[in-house]
């Protein structure tokens, strides 16, 4: 057994830091809260970058796949819009928009004028109305690299009226038009001899996604002329 009297051994004393200890123990109590922080901040700054990063790649996805889908609104007698429906396909479209887009397509397209700009503007917006490298594409490239068709060659002698006299469905994506060219001398403005040419042209039409706002613009239905054959009545 022990003695309760015998004197008890004193606690050992933990050793004196030395002068490395406690300036160690002085720079991370100062400078160690400044490199936490640091981190903190940094980890911070490329969360924030990976965030943008995402944003500005889902916008240009979203700019890239953006699709407007047009909707035609009719009016009644009184001007009170009616419900319609998104056009599908080219036989959604009501006739009278047809015929409005075609005739207009076609006097941009075989008009001559004097105004070099005018011609310019008309040959640019036929263009939103026609798929790249299609049968009537490469068509009305041809035409227009004709030195007899070619309109800026023309109107170097004539002026070209364009009077579109009808514009009709043959069935299906098929539309007929009709329409008279009167060409007239850019020196006296006498008209040709033999007078107004009468041309019929047989138009197959399309319908294509718009994504873009200046198509939006021009064509918000998305049609395009597809194939087209002309004839001149005599």
């Amino acid at each position: 057994m022990t003695d309760a009297s015998s004197p008890q051994p004193a606690p050992a004393q933990s050793p004196r830091p030395s002068p490395e200890d406690r300036a160690r123990a002085a720079w991370e109590d100062r400078h160690g809260s400044l490199a936490r922080e640091r981190d903190r901040w940094m980890r911070a700054a490329m969360a924030s970058l990976g965030v943008s990063a995402v944003a500005v790649g889902f916008g240009i996805w979203a700019a890239v796949t953006t699709e407007y889908v047009p909707y035609i609104v009719a009016v009644d007698e009184h001007n009170r819009p009616s419900a319609a429906l998104a056009p599908g396909a080219i036989t959604d479209w009501p006739d009278a928009v047809v015929r409005h887009q075609l005739a207009a397509f076609v006097r941009d397209w075989r008009s001559v004028s004097a105004d070099r700009a005018a011609m310019e503007g008309r040959f640019r917006r036929i263009q939103y109305f026609l798929e790249r490298n299609s049968p009537a594409d490469l068509k009305v490239i041809e035409w227009a690299r004709d030195s007899d068709t070619n309109p800026f060659e023309l109107a170097k002698t004539w002026t070209v009226d364009v009077d579109v006299v009808a514009v009709n469905l043959l069935g299906g994506r098929s539309w007929l038009a009709e329409w008279t060219e009167t060409r007239r001398n850019r020196g006296n403005g006498n008209p040709e001899r033999g007078g107004p040419r009468r041309l019929q042209g047989t138009f197959e039409l399309g319908r294509r996604v718009v994504s873009d706002d200046a198509v939006l613009l021009q064509n918000p239905l998305g049609m395009v002329v597809e194939e087209f054959d002309i004839v001149r009545v005599e």
